[in-house]
């Protein structure tokens, strides 16, 4: 009886044994597996490359020289495999992208010329026209005709980022002031001359005391007569280039996209463009004063010549309608003179 005990105790003694050595294998397998995937995500997170390297996958690669862009990531070697760029882009600096930037354009339509071509390490530079210069402190959108001093008197000439500047002669103002007066005095005399001999009437009176001073732009504008310049508008962009029309209308504050969408909605006819371009300032400012404004703008902004051919164009197409509604109004005149004597 003591013997069967005592064995029995020994087999569960053995069992007990066995299934905690068992339950406890588990756990650790599993801790050992965890601590390996930690490390894993650990050393993956705190992968830093070098300066000039990139990290593709679970390594440093080489960036790509300027002139070329990544083709296909590195291997264990870290040598990125880097195709050139095409004529047309460039990169400048190292680089991991898969693209190159495209080189842009200089619009000769605003007056910009190539300064430097582009290459593959270096996108193009451009610069303004000869007598033409940029006044933008950042990148140059568009270049303004250089100004021009009275009787050459220049003292820095115009740069594509400067304007010219001009001498300030002071020794002309003496000049013209003595001739002013000599011109007044010789004036008075005659004028008392004239007076003893005869009497003038009002008007011949004022015409030789009034002092004609110059018109400042507003009386100017106001010299014009109000025409509805929208049926003129072919007529007056035939005596400008599309470069001046965009001038004019920049000038006046037309926002640029309004300015390139019309130059690209009729990208091949130059002649719409400006009739368009002109439409969109003429729809800005309305009739009123429209011709004045126009004239005189043209005249600040260096285009006397064009606003003198527009005005002379414009002053006979006025009097020629100014003429036929005279004809109108005295042929109505004398019908209504014809009736009033028949029925006398």
């Amino acid at each position: 009886m003591s013997a069967g005990l005592l064995f029995l105790r020994l087999v569960l003694v053995f069992g007990w044994t066995v299934g905690s050595q068992c339950d406890s294998d588990v756990p650790a397998a599993h801790t050992i597996y965890d601590k390996l995937s930690i490390k894993r995500n650990i050393s993956k997170r705190e992968l830093k490359c070098k300066e000039g390297e990139y990290a593709a996958e679970n390594i440093c690669c080489k960036k790509c020289p300027p002139g070329s862009v990544k083709s296909v990531d590195c291997t264990k070697d870290k040598n990125t495999t880097c195709e050139r760029c095409r004529e047309g882009s460039f990169m400048n600096h190292y680089n991991s992208l898969d693209e190159c930037m495209r080189c842009k354009s200089c619009d000769s339509e605003l007056d910009l010329e190539v300064a430097e071509p582009c290459t593959v390490t270096q996108n193009t530079k451009c610069r303004c026209k000869q007598h033409y210069f940029c006044n933008s402190s950042g990148p140059c959108h568009h270049c303004d005709p250089c100004s021009k001093c009275e009787n050459g008197a220049i003292e820095k000439e115009c740069t594509p980022t400067t304007n010219t500047v001009c001498k300030r002669n002071f020794w002309w103002i003496y000049l013209v002031v003595g001739i002013a007066i000599a011109i007044a005095s010789l004036a008075i005399a005659v004028y008392y001359y004239k007076k003893k001999r005869k009497d003038f009437d009002l008007n011949n009176q004022m015409r030789h005391w009034v002092v004609h001073k110059p018109p400042t732009p507003e009386m100017e504008r106001l010299m014009y007569p109000d025409i509805d310049l929208s049926t003129h508008i072919p007529a007056i962009v035939e005596e400008m280039t599309l470069p001046q029309v965009k001038n004019f209308v920049r000038k006046h504050e037309i926002p640029e996209p309004a300015i390139e969408q019309t130059i690209q909605d009729h990208l091949n006819d130059s002649t719409e463009q400006k009739i368009k371009l002109f439409h969109i300032w003429y729809q800005h400012h309305g009739m009123k004063g429209a011709y004045g404004n126009l004239i005189v703008s043209l005249r600040k902004f260096s285009m006397r010549t064009v606003a003198d051919k527009i005005e002379k164009k414009l002053n006979v197409v006025t009097s020629s309608s100014q003429e036929n509604g005279r004809s109108n109004v005295n042929t109505v005149e004398q019908s209504s003179a014809l009736s009033d004597g028949h029925k006398v």
